[in-house]
């Protein structure tokens, strides 16, 4: 009996050790949890958001950042496409601010996005722009054949502003005839410094480029009908380290304030639908 009672002691004190030691480590655990929270609290919103929304982002960060004592969000700008691919690669990023459907799609159907986060936020359209200093004279998009315009630039396969201009070159059913004159670049904004440069006779950007960059003339402004509807939708990244103060931010987006910014620079403000 003894040694039964000495060996029932032996597995109490081995049962009660374990879990002292998965206590200490629960605790343990617990406290590092905590600091990486502290951490990611602490650190600015990494958001990566369409070339063309930079202006208004960079006028609208110091407001939001104030009203929460926080830092102002840090942004990474680029052709939405090639966003979604860097997002898909595993590069860090809380919110996605996308000028087209497909790049947010894409990342939608990859699971990388916080289910519920995703929401339109404003529209645009698509006019077509020549140097302003280059001479007055008429021209439209059928214009685009003659032999004034030589060089055409457009987004590239990455850039959605590309995507709805070859939409409406297909529409005046242009697309053969002006395809030896387009110059594909990696940006609407690379498109709009290209045509304000001088470098190309015309181009194929956003009013908002138009309205917030100089240099620019817009000559013609493409019908609803003749291509997709723009759309910039926003969403927070299912791998974000602060989705609560991501989730404000895409909010503080689709305010009275924050739509009228963006209507003064040449956007549509949509207030905020969820598409």
């Amino acid at each position: 009996m003894a040694l039964l009672a000495s060996g029932r002691g032996v597995r109490l004190a081995v049962l009660a050790g374990s879990l002292l030691m998965g206590g200490l480590v629960g605790v343990a655990l617990a406290g590092r949890g905590g600091r990486d929270r502290a951490a990611a609290a602490s650190e600015p919103l990494l958001v990566s958001a369409a070339a063309s929304l930079s202006g208004p982002l960079q006028t609208l960060a110091a407001p939001f950042a104030r009203s929460r004592g926080l830092a102002a969000p840090r942004f990474n700008v680029g052709a939405s496409g090639l966003l979604q691919q860097q997002i898909q690669l595993g590069a860090p990023a809380d919110v996605f601010l996308s000028a087209g459907g497909r790049p947010m799609e894409a990342l939608q159907r990859a699971g990388l996005l916080l289910p519920g986060s995703r929401r339109d936020l404003l529209g645009n359209r698509l006019v077509l722009v020549v140097p302003a200093r280059a001479p007055r004279r008429p021209l439209g998009f059928a214009g685009l054949t003659g032999p004034g315009v030589g060089r055409i630039a457009i987004g590239d396969g990455t850039v959605p502003a590309g995507d709805y201009a070859r939409q409406v070159l297909a529409h005046y059913g242009l697309s053969a005839a002006v395809a030896p004159k387009l110059v594909p670049l990696g940006s609407v904004r690379a498109v709009a410094r290209a045509v304000a440069a001088g470098n190309v006779d015309a181009g194929l950007v956003y009013r908002s480029d138009a309205v917030q960059l100089g240099g620019l003339r817009v000559v013609a402004t493409a019908p609803a009908a003749s291509h997709a509807p723009i759309r910039y939708s926003g969403a927070v990244l299912r791998t974000s380290r602060q989705p609560g103060l991501a989730r404000a931010y895409l909010g503080s987006l689709a305010t009275p304030a924050a739509q009228a910014l963006f209507g003064r620079e040449g956007f549509e403000p949509l207030a905020g639908r969820v598409p």
